[in-house]
């Protein structure tokens, strides 16, 4: 069967890595102040098209007014004063014009004088409009040229020339003011949305601790209800799941449980037939071989030795197989299961375990023990200890292997140490099919365990399962130590 593997999400590109390993309130206020800074600067556009507008506009506007201003002036000083003197008094009455630079001039061309008014217009804004916001809004001015006529004869002229500072500066004010208010709104909203989005975030931070504990099978968590209605509906399917699996870990700890339970009755079933079926026929063979043992001895010679080796031999096969029989019953179940002490039974197998092993030493420490703690328990804790003892025998060379079980009855478990001073577990080394059952077994009960390193050398097992309040009289405390050598 092939394994199933998950669709992955595929990893970002490089170039948004950065991104993604940011949180989900960083880029969210990133993205705030990026679309505030593209707001901005569409802004800034705007407004320096509608200025470069108005203010060529305003600067047409005034050199109009300005032109039919100089020309009425012109016109009145020239019939009150003479030549000289009305073009000097000329720059006192076409002074304080927006928007115009006035230059006056005789008829060589040199300046007569200049009007204060465009030049300190100009001083004026010069230190308070950057350049840089001058030159944006900066349009190309136009020229007016009005002559100075004495008696028919041109005695200077008057050049009148845009000047757009005083708009610039209006606009910077206008623009710099808005900047500062738009600015000092979105610090507040900025602000107001990093403690909004902690607020709506925290409770995915709960949902996340909440999944490890999930993940880590406690099932019980539960989460508080937010008070944002997504959220809550997000908490409640959470904690729905949680109530589920905990149920479906439940079912499945009965359904384990049951099996273990169904399992133990078809070995206890097969135990008695083996038993009670094929020990009879074999006891049965047995007779029947010693009888034509005796018919042979009544036979002639040659014939009855024959009969005698052919005898001989099957009671060899007979003696194979009532030993294999033997070995079959202590590995489906053992016969003494139920019959007696859980320790005596421990005890029974670490001796068997010496016939077959000389030169091995056992020890056996029991704590508190009783008698029985039913079927189930007492199985799973004989056929660990069994596949611990096998392994450390067969494939760590153990010469000294400890047994030590206890029982802590205010608690409820039954606590088993099995340590040898073998060679101890390869690292990687794949788990045999005999722990793997034992693993399951121990599951089954709502029981954990773990394979580990024994100081200075060696293997630990220990198992730990629950006790439903299974058994009969405590045995108290007992170490049994067996020791055999060659």
């Amino acid at each position: 069967m092939s394994a199933f593997v998950p669709n992955l999400p595929a990893s970002p590109p490089a170039g948004f890595s950065f991104w993604h390993r940011r949180s989900l309130r960083w880029q969210m206020m990133a993205a705030v102040i990026a679309i505030n800074l593209c707001a901005a600067l569409v802004a800034l556009m705007v407004i320096i098209a509608n200025a470069r507008r108005a203010t060529e506009v305003e600067m047409n506007a005034s050199l109009v007014v300005a032109e039919r201003f100089v020309e009425e002036t012109v016109e009145r000083l020239a019939g009150t004063q003479d030549a000289a003197t009305s073009l000097k008094q000329l720059p006192l009455h076409v002074s304080g014009l927006r928007h115009v630079r006035i230059r006056i001039e005789d008829a060589q061309g040199n300046a007569v004088d200049l009007a204060p008014s465009g030049d300190s217009d100009e001083n004026e804004h010069e230190g308070e409009v950057p350049g840089w916001f001058a030159a944006l809004i900066a349009v190309e001015g136009t020229e007016r040229d009005i002559p100075v006529i004495e008696n028919g004869q041109a005695i200077g002229h008057v050049r009148l020339m845009g000047e757009a500072s005083d708009e610039i500066a209006e606009v910077w004010n206008d623009t710099s003011d808005l900047a500062l208010l738009a600015l000092a709104v979105n610090i507040a909203v900025l602000g107001a949305l990093y403690v909004v989005l902690g607020r709506l975030l925290m409770p995915l931070r709960t949902l996340s601790s909440g999944l490890s504990e999930l993940e880590a099978g406690r099932f019980e968590h539960r989460l508080p209800l937010p008070k944002v209605r997504e959220l809550a509906m997000i908490a409640d399917r959470f904690n729905a799941l949680g109530a589920a699996l905990a149920g479906a870990r439940e079912d499945n700890a009965r359904l384990n449980e049951d099996i273990i339970h169904i399992q133990d009755e078809e070995r206890r079933q097969i135990a008695a037939d083996l038993h009670d079926e094929l020990g009879p026929c074999l006891f049965g063979l047995r007779a029947n071989l010693e009888s034509i043992e005796r018919l042979a001895a009544r036979a002639e010679p040659e014939l009855g030795r024959r009969v005698s080796e052919r005898a001989g031999t099957m009671a060899d096969i007979l003696d194979r197989v009532q030993d294999l029989n033997r070995r079959l019953l202590r590995k489906i179940r053992p016969m003494a299961l139920g019959h007696v002490p859980l320790a005596a039974l421990i005890a029974d197998l670490l001796a068997e375990f010496e016939r077959h092993s000389p030169g091995r030493s056992f020890t056996l420490s029991a704590d508190g023990l009783a008698e029985r703690f039913g079927d189930s328990v007492d199985i799973t804790v004989y056929r660990c200890i069994q596949e611990a003892v096998t392994n450390a025998l067969r494939h760590g060379g153990a010469r000294r292997i400890a047994v030590a079980l206890h029982a802590d009855m205010e608690a409820g478990r039954l606590h088993l140490v099995v340590e040898d001073d073998g060679l101890g577990v390869p690292a990687g080394a794949p788990r045999g099919y005999g722990l793997l059952g034992i693993e399951e077994r121990v599951g089954a009960l709502g029981g954990s365990w773990r394979l580990m390193p024994a100081a200075p050398s060696g293997t630990r097992v220990e198992m730990s399962v629950p006790l439903r309040g299974e058994g009969g009289v405590r045995t108290g405390n007992r170490v049994i130590e067996r020791t055999t050598t060659t």
